[in-house]
């Protein structure tokens, strides 16, 4: 087996920002085409038959994390994505659209735009956890943390900011 060359990490020189602005979800079956450029590691095209929802996030409360684990027996690889969205604010129509999103442990796909400018797509994603509640003081507020767990081959891809667009602008 022949493997790919070795490529050169650029040193960058553009600020560096983490957590999460934006964090969209969607049924994995409402794909109709989807286009995934290994080469440039980003998804290029994708076409989806249902909306997107978004889980409005507040600024410094989301992330998301990868974790690539090598078998060097088995020689294969996982790569697992968890996406931790903090929702301010319960109230019963949250907590139902909660509810809805969960049933099944059906697939979905995360779509995270970070405070980098850059949206990932993290595919075949579950929702695994929902925890917290109300605080114990006011200014703590009442909240919910959803975790999104997905497990792939590779990190996650970058989708064309065009892409993006595209498809949370999309209505059925």
């Amino acid at each position: 087996m022949s493997c790919v060359s070795l490529e050169e990490i650029a040193q960058e020189c553009e600020r560096n920002s983490g957590g999460l602005h934006e964090i969209y979800v969607g049924l994995q079956d409402s794909i109709v085409s989807i286009t995934e450029d290994e080469a440039a590691w980003e998804v290029s095209a994708m076409t989806i038959d249902e909306p997107l929802v978004s889980l409005n996030v507040k600024r410094k409360t989301s992330n998301y994390i990868e974790d690539e684990q090598n078998d060097f027996v088995n020689g294969s690889n996982v790569v697992t994505q968890t996406v931790t969205a903090m929702i301010h604010r319960r109230d019963a129509a949250k907590s139902r659209a909660i509810n809805i999103m969960g049933a099944g442990q059906r697939y979905l796909y995360v779509l995270a735009k970070d405070a980098n400018g850059k949206f990932w797509y993290f595919p075949f994603a579950q929702l695994q956890s929902v925890g917290e509640g109300s605080g114990q003081e006011r200014a703590d507020g009442s909240k919910y943390s959803l975790v999104f767990v997905a497990e792939a081959d590779h990190l996650a891809y970058e989708v064309d900011a065009t892409v993006a667009a595209a498809i949370i602008a999309y209505t059925s």
